[in-house]
């Protein structure tokens, strides 16, 4: 297990029995971890949908981009980027 994750202890405090298991966000500043970078890795496997999209839009820009290079893939990105940032 990763030692950076906070998981309630097996005492008898039945407030503690109920906590869920997502690393706690305060538990990992006080530490000083940075808890983004492991929230993020949590959130990307629900976004699989849009990192999908986004690289189906990429291939095609590989081919697109020769003749107009204007083109982009801004918006699936945005839509990716913000389902992770949503969840985080």
């Amino acid at each position: 297990m990763d030692s950076k994750l906070f998981f309630p202890s097996n005492k008898s405090d039945p407030s503690e029995i109920y906590q869920p298991m997502v690393p706690r966000t305060q538990n990992l500043l006080d530490r000083g971890i940075d808890p983004k970078p492991i929230l993020m890795e949590i959130c990307e496997p629900m976004c699989i949908f849009w990192k999908e999209k986004l690289k189906r839009c990429e291939k095609k820009l590989e081919k697109i981009i020769k003749i107009n290079p204007t083109k982009s893939c801004l918006y699936p990105m945005r839509d990716y980027v913000t389902c992770v940032e949503a969840c985080v």
